[in-house]
Parts: C-alpha cells; structure tokens; sequence
C-alpha cells in the first residue's frame, strides 16, 4: 500500500512541471504581445506627426494663378514635392503624397522588428498614419 503512493505522487509532480511550463510561455506570448503592440503605438504616434508635418507642408505650395484670380488653390506637383521632400530624411519609412487642387493626401508607413513576439514567429509589425491638408483663407 506504501509503495503505490511514491508512483502516484512522482507523476503528479511530472504534471505539475508541464503545466507550469505552459503556463509560462503563455505568459510570454502575452507579454511579447504587449510589449510589442506598445511599441507600434509609440511608432504610430511618431509616424502620425511625420505624415501632419508633410501634409502641412504640401499645403503651403499655392497656385500662384490661382491666386491672382482670386481662388485658393494648390499646385498639385509643388505640393507632393514639398511633402516628399520633408520626408527625405527618415530611414526605413515609406511615404506615399497624393495632391489635387483641393487638399493633399500622405500616407507613412514603417516596418519595425518585433522583441518577444518573435519568439512565436511574428518577426514584424508594420504601422502607417496618413494626414490630409488643405489650404484655408486667413
């Protein structure tokens, strides 16, 4: 009757370890998620900023005939330069400038590497923000 008990208690122990190595990892990957879908909030902020600042800056490039008629217009060419031009600087992003008379349209997108995430084989995120800017009268 004393011998049964050691067996049964080694392989609840066995158990207790397997389960708590799951529990563990399942852990990890909520943490890794975390901690990885924090960080892609703080780019989108920053790439939210990129895109405002460009789109600010294609929004100053007026049609100067326009202008003389009296209308507010944009020069579609001037503005999506402008709002390239802005952009020229940042590594590893992606900027995509629409512009028509009216307003101008930019679109920022990054790819960043994942921290724990990786190790349940998302090795990447990617995040974009997009702005739109038109020009106003005073």
């Amino acid at each position: 009757m004393n011998r049964g008990l050691p067996t049964r208690l080694g392989g609840e122990r066995r158990s207790v370890l397997i389960t708590g190595l799951l529990l563990t990892l399942a852990l990890l990957m909520v943490l890794g998620a975390a901690v990885d879908i924090g960080h892609a909030f703080i780019v989108r902020r920053d790439l939210s900023s990129l895109a405002d600042n460009a789109a600010l800056a294609g929004a100053q490039q007026l049609d100067q005939q326009a202008i003389h008629q009296g209308q507010l217009a944009l020069d579609p060419q001037q503005a999506q330069a402008a709002a390239l031009s802005t952009m020229s600087g940042e590594p590893g992003i992606q900027v995509q400038a629409d512009a028509t008379s009216a307003q101008i349209h930019v679109q920022v997108t990054r790819r960043f590497p994942t921290i724990l995430l990786r190790l349940v084989g998302l090795a990447d995120l990617t995040v974009s923000a997009q702005a739109n800017a038109a020009p106003r009268a005073p």
